[in-house]
């Protein structure tokens, strides 16, 4: 029969361990692995001429977009964020240009990135400027040729 100071041995020897366990596992656990390269649409793999496989992309691999728009941010400087599993945020640094003058910006999405997560946009007065918004978090597209569209209204 086991004494009530045996289980209670026992039961402090399992907790050790297990914290021993977690401390070596949790660096791989929270690895969120190297950022994303910058983004840059593709150039075509052939002329649209010579793209004889019917499926209306004129040669470029798949991909997907992501859109900003933010009425009242024409000439304003966007930015993409990616969050690490710390929670800290990351410019992709690819991902970064002024607003046209609809306050609109697109950005190419390659496949390998599809379904990744989570991102915001910034929208800033200028390239070093005042934080002027921020938008809700989302993911990359799914799948090629899906678009995902980000509305974003500026700080009063």
């Amino acid at each position: 029969m086991i004494t009530k100071q045996q289980a209670i041995i026992g039961g402090v020897i399992i907790a050790v361990m297990a914290t021993v366990l977690i401390l070596i596992l949790w660096p791989m656990l929270s690895y969120a692995g190297p950022p994303l390269p910058p983004r840059t649409p593709p150039t075509p793999t052939s002329s649209p001429s010579s793209d004889n496989d019917s499926d209306g992309d004129d040669g470029l691999p798949a991909g997907a977009y992501i859109d900003l728009h933010s009425p009242g941010a024409a000439g304003l400087w966007s930015v993409v964020q990616w969050q690490d599993s710390d929670g800290n945020w990351h410019v992709v640094e690819g991902w970064q240009g002024i607003l046209n003058d609809q306050g609109y910006r697109r950005w190419w999405v390659e496949a390998k990135d599809f379904g990744k997560g989570p991102f915001r946009w910034q929208v800033y007065q200028h390239q070093e400027g005042d934080l002027r918004a921020t938008s809700r978090l989302f993911h990359l597209p799914q799948g090629a040729n899906k678009v995902v569209k980000v509305e974003v209204s500026l700080e009063e």
